[in-house]
């Protein structure tokens, strides 16, 4: 039970078929391919590790949906009383944001049941685990020693591919001349994405053509080259 009253939060994810394609290549090729070896990991375990927006919890809920697994998120499991994560019954777990700053005891207990249980493991967090808790030593020791799977800085064409599609969500189509220019132009990180598509929508014109996409840029501070 949580503090509130009501039973942790678990996930069993089943893939949509309207789900947007996951990107295999470029910056996400050596996480998804570790993620598509998950028979083979070390102990059964594995970390994604990636900056914000990165898109750390598609990949999890691919792998859940592959593995047959729940998922849960280490805010739940924060909010989690010790014996109902131990009770939990789950054949393979993924916990996003695993480092969550008050997660780590729910994190061992989560971590002891799969391993008692032979149950694969998959966690996400925006840094290397090593990093993610002091105490207790017995979880900053196993989590040091976890595999980890690094989803890069964006290059190009996965970067371009990431602004097609935010730019989808709000009902964006923009020529491939103005992908381009933005792609090539704006800054080069996954938070950038979120915010050049909310501009896109702001700004006269959406991009397209070149000279509303250089107002793209402009408007958020950024070198329109």
């Amino acid at each position: 039970m949580t503090p509130s009253g009501g039973q942790l939060f678990l996930d069993f994810p089943r893939i949509d078929p309207d789900q947007r394609p996951l990107i295999e290549t470029g910056s996400y090729a050596a996480s998804f391919g570790a993620l598509r070896r998950w028979k083979h990991w070390p102990g059964g375990q594995m970390a994604v590790v990636g900056e914000a927006f990165a898109g750390k919890t598609r990949l999890l809920q691919f792998w859940a949906s592959d593995a047959k697994a729940a998922l849960v998120t280490g805010q739940a499991l924060a909010a989690a009383e010790i014996h109902d994560i131990a009770r939990l019954s789950v054949s393979a777990l993924a916990i996003d944001d695993a480092d969550h700053p008050d997660a780590s005891l729910g994190l061992l207990a989560a971590l002891n049941l799969c391993r008692d249980r032979g149950a694969p493991v998959l966690l996400s967090g925006r840094t290397h685990p090593a990093g993610w808790f002091s105490h207790p030593l017995d979880l900053r020791s196993r989590l040091a020693a976890m595999p980890v799977a690094q989803i890069e800085l964006p290059d190009d064409e996965t970067l371009a591919f990431r602004l097609r599609e935010e730019c989808a969500l709000r009902h964006l189509i923009l020529p491939d001349e103005s992908v381009l220019y933005l792609s090539n132009r704006m800054e080069r990180s996954w938070l950038a994405v979120g915010k050049v598509a909310d501009q896109i929508e702001r700004t006269p014109g959406r991009a397209e053509g070149l000279r509303s996409a250089r107002a793209v840029l402009i408007g958020l501070g950024m070198d329109p080259g």
